[in-house]
C-alpha cells in the first residue's frame, strides 16, 4: 500500500469523502490551493423527496441495474430508486440500490477481497466493487467539472487523488478503499490515503475560521497556536473517529493518542427512533412497511425524521412529519396512526395532522444513549492525555445542537475546555483533504495503531520463554523461535517519514533464501508470533534471494519499515553481498484477514 509519491507534484488535488449517509467532493489547483471548490450533484433537484440537510454532498445511495452495471448515484439514484418503485412492477425488485453500507467497513471482522455487500432487494455483491462504483462515479464528475470549467487543460495523470478514511479503521479497511480506488481507475501511485480526523484539523487550522458550540460568546482564539493541545472528534453518520493533536512551534501537527472511536454516529439516533415506531405501532406493520415501501421507508427515517433530528434543541419537542403513503399503509392495516399513539404511548408522544410531535423527554431517550457512548469515551481519553484546552466537533452530527450541549455539560464542565466547532462542519474533511493532499507535510507525527514486528530468532530467555521455543543453532547459541521482534509498538510515535530499521542475519550458513514474515499485534506487549494471539496477525512474507553464501551466517539484511505516513511499507536489502538487492513489499491487510 505505498502511499501517492511525494516527489510528484499535481497540477490538481481533487479529494473523494464517502460517508456512512452523506458523500462529496472537492478540487483545488496547486496554484490556487486555497480556493477549494466542494461540487455537489449537477442535477440534484431532480430528486422528489427531498433537499440535502448537508449542502456540498449529496446521500450515500448507489443503483446499480439487473445485470450489476452502474446506474446512478445520490440523489439521482435515489429519485430513480423511488420511480421504480412507483411504478409497481417486479422489475423493481431486480434492481440493487444500496445505502449506508460504509458501516460494513467498520462492523466487519474478517475483511476481505470477497467480502459482500446485501442491496435493498438482497442480492449481493463484493463490497470492494460497491466502493469502486462510488468512487468511479466521483472520478468521472471531477473530471467533467474540470474540463468544463478550466480555462487551461488538465490531464487525468496530473490529479493527486485523495479518498478519506476514517482514523479509526483497521489496516484492512483502509486497503480495500485503496483497492477499491485502483479498481475505479484511479493510478495507486496518484492515490493518497487522508485520515479524517487530520484532514479535518488542517481544515481548521488553515482557514482558521471557527464557531463557538452553544455559547456564542464563547472565545475560541488560541485553538492552533503553539504548544496547544486539542482533542478532535470527527462526528459523522456512521462513527465518531476522536484524536488527540499538540500543536508545534512550527505549526505542524503532532498526533498525542492514537485515533479511537465507535460506532456512535447519527444513523445510531435514527435506529432509536425506528424502535420507537416499532413500540408503538407495531413490530411486524414497521418490518412490512420497511419491506413493501422501501423507498418510502428511506423518505420517513431519512428525510422527514433526519430534519426534525436536525432542529432538535434542548428543552423542546420536534415534529416528525409522516409520509402519505405511511399513513395509508397504516389504514389498510387496520390501525389508524391517532389510535395506536392513543393506545400504546404516554402524553410525551402526540399525533395530530399528519404529524408526530415528541415531547423533550422522549426526544431525549432518542439521543441520550448515543450521547452517553461518546462523552464516555472522551472522559477515557481526557484521563489519560493532559493539558488538553479545547474539543472540537466536525462532521455533520456535529451540528446538533443536542450533541453540543451534552459535550459542553458533560465534559468540558468537568476538565475546563473550551467547545468549538468547526465553520461549514459538515465539509471539514473533504475541504482539510483536498489541503492535505496539496502538503501531508502538515501533519508532524502519529500514533502507531498496531505493534508492527517480524517474527525472528532471538536469545532464549530461561523463565521466560516457553521450552516448546526453545532452539540450539549449529553454532550452539539457544535461541527462541517465534518472537516477536518488534519496530514500533502500538501507541509509539513515529514522524512522518520515519524510518526504522533492524538487522537480521541467516540462521544457516547455506541459506540461500531468506524468508522474512512481517506481523502485525494489536497489544503493545507481545512477545511471540505464534502464541494463538488473535491480535496477532501475518500481514506480508518477504522473500529475500541470498545466492552468494560466502560469508556464511554472517550476512546481514536490513529491513525496513516505513512509518508516520497513513500506510506503512517495508523493504528488505541484502547488505552483506555486495550485490543490490532490495525489495519493497506492500503489507496486505486482506489476503490474510
Amino acid at each position: 500500500m505505498a502511499a501517492a509519491s511525494e516527489d510528484w507534484k499535481a497540477l490538481l488535488v481533487v479529494a473523494i469523502d464517502v460517508g456512512t449517509t452523506y458523500s462529496g467532493y472537492a478540487m483545488s489547483f496547486s496554484s490556487t490551493k486555497s480556493e477549494i471548490q466542494a461540487i455537489r450533484e449537477a442535477d440534484s433537484n431532480a430528486d422528489h423527496v427531498s433537499g440535502c440537510p448537508q449542502p456540498g454532498k449529496v446521500p450515500t445511495s448507489l443503483l446499480l441495474d439487473p445485470n450489476g452495471t452502474f446506474d446512478s448515484f445520490g440523489f439521482t439514484a435515489r429519485s430513480r430508486y423511488n420511480q421504480l418503485a412507483d411504478s409497481n412492477s417486479d422489475n423493481q425488485k431486480t434492481w440493487m440500490y444500496f445505502e449506508r453500507f460504509k458501516m460494513d467497513l467498520h462492523s466487519k471482522t474478517d475483511l476481505s477481497r470477497s467480502t459482500m455487500c446485501t442491496a435493498r432487494n438482497g442480492d449481493k455483491i463484493s463490497l470492494i466493487s460497491v466502493f469502486s462504483h462510488v468512487i468511479r462515479y466521483f472520478k468521472e464528475q471531477a473530471i467533467s467539472q474540470i474540463n468544463a470549467s478550466s480555462r487551461e487543460d488538465v490531464f487525468t495523470n496530473s490529479i493527486k487523488w485523495v479518498i478519506t478514511v476514517p482514523a479509526i479503521w483497521k489496516d484492512d479497511a483502509k486497503q480495500l478503499m485503496r483497492e477499491a480506488a485502483s479498481k475505479a481507475g484511479l493510478e495507486s501511485e496518484k492515490v493518497a490515503i487522508a485520515l479524517e480526523p487530520e484532514a479535518a484539523a488542517v481544515y481548521c487550522k488553515s482557514v482558521r475560521i471557527m464557531s463557538p458550540a452553544v455559547d456564542k460568546t464563547e472565545d475560541t482564539t488560541g485553538a492552533f497556536e503553539s504548544k496547544t493541545r486539542y482533542l478532535l472528534a470527527d462526528m459523522g453518520g456512521g462513527t465518531v473517529d476522536v484524536t488527540v493533536h499538540e500543536v508545534g512551534k512550527d505549526k505542524k501537527i503532532r498526533e498525542l493518542h492514537h485515533a479511537t472511536g465507535g460506532a456512535w454516529g447519527g444513523t445510531y439516533v435514527d435506529q432509536n427512533f425506528v424502535l420507537l415506531l416499532k413500540n408503538i405501532f407495531g413490530k411486524a406493520s414497521i418490518e412490512k412497511f420497511q419491506a413493501d415501501h422501501p423507498c418510502d421507508w428511506v423518505d420517513l427515517v431519512s428525510v422527514k425524521f433526519e430534519s426534525a433530528k436536525r432542529a432538535a434543541a434542548v428543552g423542546k419537542p420536534i415534529r416528525v412529519e409522516l409520509t402519505h403513503e405511511f399513513l395509508s399503509f397504516l389504514e389498510r392495516e387496520g390501525c389508524s396512526a391517532a389510535k395506536c399513539v392513543k393506545d400504546v404511548w404516554n402524553d410525551d408522544v402526540k399525533f395530530s395532522r399528519g404529524a408526530l410531535t415528541l415531547e423533550y423527554p422522549e426526544v431525549a431517550k432518542l439521543f441520550d444513549p448515543v450521547f452517553e457512548n461518546i462523552t464516555a469515551h472522551l472522559k477515557s481519553i481526557l484521563e489519560k492525555v493532559d493539558d488538553i484546552k479545547f474539543v472540537i466537533l466536525v462532521g455533520g452530527f456535529a451540528t446538533s445542537l443536542l450533541l453540543q450541549e451534552h459535550i459542553k455539560r458533560e465534559v468540558a464542565s468537568r476538565y475546563s475546555l473550551r467547545v468549538i466547532t468547526a465553520y461549514n462542519c459538515s465539509l471539514a474533511v473533504v475541504l482539510g483533504s483536498v489541503l492535505f493532499g496539496h502538503d501531508s507535510t502538515l501533519i508532524a507525527s502519529r500514533r502507531v495503531k498496531y505493534s508492527y514486528g517480524i517474527s525472528s530468532y532471538l536469545p532464549f530467555e530461561k523463565g521466560i520463554d516457553p521450552d516448546s521455543y526453545r532452539f540450539v543453532d549449529d553454532d550452539g547459541s539457544v535461541l527462541c523461535r517465534h518472537r516477536f521482534f518488534v519496530f514500533a509498538k502500538r501507541n509509539d510515535e513515529v514522524a512522518v517519514g520515519q524510518e526504522i530499521e533492524r538487522s537480521v542475519y541467516p540462521l544457516y550458513a547455506d541459506t540461500k533464501k531468506l524468508t522474512i514474515s512481517v506481523y502485525t499485534s494489536l497489544n503493545a506487549g507481545s512477545r511471540y508470533t505464534k502464541d494463538n494471539d488473535d491480535n496477532m496477525k501475518n500481514v506480508a512474507n518477504i522473500r529475500l534471494p541470498m545466492p552468494n553464501t560466502e560469508k556464511g551466517k554472517n550476512r546481514r539484511v536490513q529491513v525496513a519499515m516505513h512509518f508516520g505516513e497513513t500506510e506503512i511499507k517495508v523493504t528488505s536489502e541484502d547488505t552483506s553481498s555486495g550485490e543490490a538487492r532490495q525489495h519493497v513489499v506492500d503489507l496486505d491487510f486482506l489476503e490474510h484477514s
